[in-house]
């Protein structure tokens, strides 16, 4: 946002303005001044520099050359463009209906504004809010009459901002008065590295959208109770792996963690999971890389730069 220029304000303009307040209600003062600040917000989310744009790209494609992408921390920069990768998504996607959530608070504000309007099936980034940045994606799908949530964390609930997300998540929506719902956590476990978790949600997003029809069952099971183990506030990835299509971990950062995959659906080492007939460890060969002797995946960062450059193209 470009800084106000002082000299350009009238010299009466603060007394006019205060003679103003004085004779506006309390009530509609804060309303008004509510507004103007979620305005602000907005405007500073959405509004994306061409020349500013191109030259993060720049830094984004110098980091994954030198390595240092290895001990970056990218999540501040994503949290800012989100908004415009979600808008950008819907544009590509119609139908699929996903919206960003800063907080889990707006989250359910999100939701019960998708179902009022009728909507069957939807997506959700949610943010952890605050001071803390942690994006997990969350599919909902109508059952029976039935709303049906399930949040998917691409890291582990023992990382600690994951457990509060799901933590405040929880609470928001029991405090909330939204009706024949069924919500279940789960952990995916595919992410290693210390930033990505919004572009891992941004992929998952748009692959639940696609793959839709495969995840009824796992919606069915979720309102018929049957989903979640009731002895754990989660279900743990081995589980989820029984549910989910190989599509979704496309970008799985560790071998160990596709393995345990392959183990759960055997055969799915042979199936293709892009347009260029890759299987899931021929895609994991060409993106591979080492970080302290252990392989790693560099594929969610080749997909921010991806996804940056989709949105400066469109600028």
């Amino acid at each position: 946002m470009k800084p106000q220029n002082s000299n350009s304000t009238p010299h009466h303009s603060f007394s006019t303005q205060n003679s103003d307040i004085e004779n506006e209600s309390l009530e509609s003062l804060l309303a008004r001044l509510e507004n103007e600040d979620s305005e602000k917000v907005e405007n500073e989310d959405v509004s994306v520099n061409h020349e500013k744009l191109k030259g993060i790209i720049t830094d984004l494609e110098s980091d994954l050359a030198s390595g240092k992408w290895i001990n970056a921390f990218y999540a501040n920069i994503d949290l800012k463009m989100m908004p415009a990768l979600v808008k950008q998504a819907n544009t590509k996607y119609p139908e699929m209906n996903l919206k960003l959530a800063l907080t889990p608070q707006e989250l359910v504000f999100s939701i019960k504004e998708t179902i009022n309007s009728g909507v069957q099936s939807s997506r959700f980034i949610v943010n952890l809010g605050g001071s803390r940045i942690h994006f997990a994606v969350i599919d909902h799908q109508t059952v029976a009459d039935k709303t049906s949530l399930l949040l998917l964390e691409p890291t582990s609930f023992e990382n600690g901002n994951a457990a509060m997300m799901g933590l405040r998540t929880k609470k928001a929506l029991q405090d909330s008065d939204l009706s024949h719902y069924s919500f279940s956590m789960a952990e995916m476990n595919i992410q290693r590295s210390t930033s990505e978790c919004g572009i891992f949600s941004l992929a998952l997003a748009k692959k639940l959208y696609l793959e839709s029809d495969k995840l009824k069952k796992m919606h069915t099971d979720n309102v018929n109770g049957v989903l979640s183990d009731p002895e754990s506030a989660y279900l743990s990835s081995d589980k989820l792996d029984q549910y989910l299509p190989i599509t979704l971990y496309k970008h799985t950062q560790s071998t160990k963690r596709l393995k345990q995959y392959v183990k759960a659906n055997p055969g799915s080492e042979h199936k293709s999971i892009n347009k260029k007939e890759e299987t899931l460890f021929e895609r994991f060969e060409k993106n591979l890389t080492l970080k302290e002797d252990k392989a790693f995946s560099v594929s969610t960062h080749k997909k921010r730069i991806s996804e940056y450059k989709s949105l400066l193209n469109s600028i």
